[in-house]
């Protein structure tokens, strides 16, 4: 039996961890509200000039005016994203510091890279699915294909010959690509580039027979009359080229990309903050001005609160992850 003296022990600890606690949330309550105090600074593993770059600048103005503090755009382009992140995760889960990350960063770099030095679902936390990433696959303008069936019989045709290359090393459109040429049985080679401008050269000048692609980061091409797209590469039809093939979700001739744009931030940002943001950020990208930005690179809103967010990318992750594990991206 707990004597009176014992009682009144386990009532102070308990007392005092009541306290302890409120005054925790308190103080955080109190950052969150303080917050941001200081410039923000927004990374993005993607080159400078480039269609992710462009809605990562964007968005950056837009939180500043209705944040009330700069947001300074920092570039760390390479490596996978990885320099990238692991740059974002040298700084405090302060909210001060945001990462733009692509499927890359978060769903395929667990299934591509050996060693990766950070796990997304337990350093990372989004604070929402910004925006969509069209693909499409693109021949040069003078081919006489014109749509995806044209271009599968004409590898059929040419065993070993024809050469379709993707926008990035172990990327969305590499393991798309890669999984189309495997269920479909085709004999052709797969070239992967560091981003698209190299790719569309070789593209325009013969190197390559197509090329898959986002297509904001290549429809200057189709404009100016160099290219022209066979088919986008998801179920709905792209609101800037309604005409275009769209793919039958779950055929087999279906050669699906699909992808996205999310903003994270490190794990454990206080969730009073992580709410802030998703708030300022859906308000952003739903101006008028920001989605006429967005359509311009063929782009829809997203906007799923963070929640959400984290479901849709663990059903994301365990997707590529089927890929990867039914593809060799070494062999291809």
């Amino acid at each position: 039996m707990m004597t009176m003296s014992g009682f009144a022990a386990v009532l102070r600890g308990a007392l005092a961890g009541a306290i302890s606690s409120a005054l925790l949330v308190t103080a955080t309550g109190a950052n969150a509200a303080a917050w941001p105090d200081r410039p923000l600074r927004l990374v993005v593993p993607f080159p400078a000039g480039g269609s992710y770059d462009i809605v990562g600048r964007a968005l950056a103005r837009k939180l500043e005016q209705r944040l009330g503090q700069s947001v300074v755009v920092e570039n760390i382009a390479g490596g996978a994203t990885v320099p990238g992140v692991s740059s974002v995760l040298k700084d405090k889960p302060d909210g001060n510091t945001l990462l733009l990350a692509s499927d890359g960063t978060l769903n395929i770099n667990p299934h591509t890279i050996k060693g990766l030095r950070y796990d997304p679902d337990s350093d990372l936390v989004p604070v929402t699915i910004v925006n969509t990433v069209p693909h499409w696959i693109i021949t040069r303008a003078d081919r006489k294909e014109s749509t995806l069936a044209e271009l599968k019989a004409h590898i059929q045709r040419n065993p070993g010959k024809v050469s379709i290359s993707v926008n990035a090393v172990a990327g969305a459109a590499h393991l798309g690509l890669a999984d189309w040429k495997r269920r479909n049985r085709l004999d052709f080679t797969i070239v992967p580039y560091r981003g698209s401008p190299p790719a569309m050269s070789d593209l325009i000048g013969g190197q390559a027979y197509a090329h898959v692609d986002v297509i904001g980061s290549s429809v200057s091409y189709v404009k100016d009359g160099k290219a022209k797209p066979l088919a986008t590469l998801q179920a709905e039809p792209v609101a800037q080229f309604p005409n275009l093939e769209t793919q039958k979700a779950g055929g087999a001739d279906a050669l699906q990309v699909r992808a996205n744009l999310a903003l994270v931030v490190k794990a454990g940002t206080p969730d009073a903050i992580i709410e802030r943001l998703y708030k300022e950020v859906k308000s952003s990208v739903q101006d008028p001005d920001f989605i006429a930005r967005l359509q311009t690179l063929a782009y829809e809103p997203v906007l799923t609160p963070p929640a959400q967010a984290r479901r849709f990318l663990h059903t994301e992750t365990t997707r590529y992850g089927a890929i990867a594990r039914a593809v060799d991206l070494e062999a291809n």
